[in-house]
């Protein structure tokens, strides 16, 4: 089974606050914590192997904070998930030759790529889209 990791989901959901606020200013790791709920250890963690990586940079001081390195089209999900998880793997060796089940995981290795390779700009576009067909009922 792939599985993608508490830190994978909530890294890239922080990052994708972050591409929302994108020349907007800096945002504390406090907020983006309380706003996406995520503990502030765990974001610190997530954020400090995201800035190694060079997707997000951050400003020390009272009125520090973080923002993304990269512009949100030029940043896609899987990037930040191979930092955050490493290389995305449904199958571990090549196929034998005329081995249909290899051939399945390794289509399905693919499409699992390319549905991450979505920019965080068009991800953001995505969630606006949901949060407006969101309707509350009483």
């Amino acid at each position: 089974m792939l599985a993608v990791s508490n830190k994978c989901r909530y890294g890239l959901t922080a990052v994708l606050t972050l591409a929302g606020h994108y020349d907007k200013g800096l945002l504390q790791i406090k907020e983006i914590a309380a706003r996406d709920g995520i503990s502030r250890p765990f974001l610190e963690q997530i954020f400090n192997r995201l800035g190694r990586a060079g997707i997000v940079t951050s400003v020390r001081g009272n009125r520090g904070g973080y923002r993304l390195a990269v512009a949100p089209a030029h940043l896609s999900a899987l990037a930040v998930l191979q930092v955050l998880g490493g290389e995305i793997e449904i199958q571990s060796q090549p196929p034998a030759p005329h081995d249909a089940v290899g051939w399945l995981f390794g289509e399905a290795e693919q499409r699992v790529k390319e549905t991450f390779n979505i920019s965080l700009a068009e991800l953001l576009k995505k969630q606006k889209q949901l949060q407006e067909c969101f309707v509350y009922q009483i």
